[in-house]
C-alpha cells in the first residue's frame, strides 16, 4: 500500500494527507491562525457595537410600523362590523 501523500492547501496552507489510491484526504492539519492584538480585538468589537445598534434602531422601528398598521386594520374591521346589518355568524349553528 502506497504511502499517503502530504499537500499543502494554496488557499488555507493547511497540511493534508491524501490516500494516493482513493484520492481522498485523510487527515487534514489546519494552521492555526497568528495571535492577534489586543487593540485590534477592542476596535473591531467598538465597530460591531455600531452596526447592532443600527440594526436594533431598524427592528424597533420596524415593530412600532407592524403594530400602526395593524391597528389601522383593526380600526377598519370595527367601523365594517359597526356598520353591517347582519348579525355576526354563530359557530355552533353549522353542525
Amino acid at each position: 500500500m502506497p504511502e499517503a501523500l502530504d499537500i499543502v492547501c494554496p488557499c488555507c496552507e493547511a497540511l493534508l494527507k491524501v490516500d494516493p489510491e482513493t484520492s481522498s484526504v485523510v487527515w487534514a492539519d489546519k494552521k492555526k491562525p497568528e495571535p492577534k492584538d489586543f487593540d485590534e480585538l477592542v476596535n473591531r468589537v467598538g465597530s460591531r457595537r455600531g452596526v447592532l445598534d443600527k440594526k436594533f434602531a431598524r427592528s424597533i422601528q420596524q415593530t412600532r410600523h407592524a403594530s400602526e398598521i395593524l391597528d389601522k386594520k383593526f380600526e377598519e374591521a370595527r367601523k365594517r362590523a359597526e356598520s353591517d346589518d347582519k348579525p355576526p355568524p354563530h359557530p355552533f349553528e353549522n353542525d
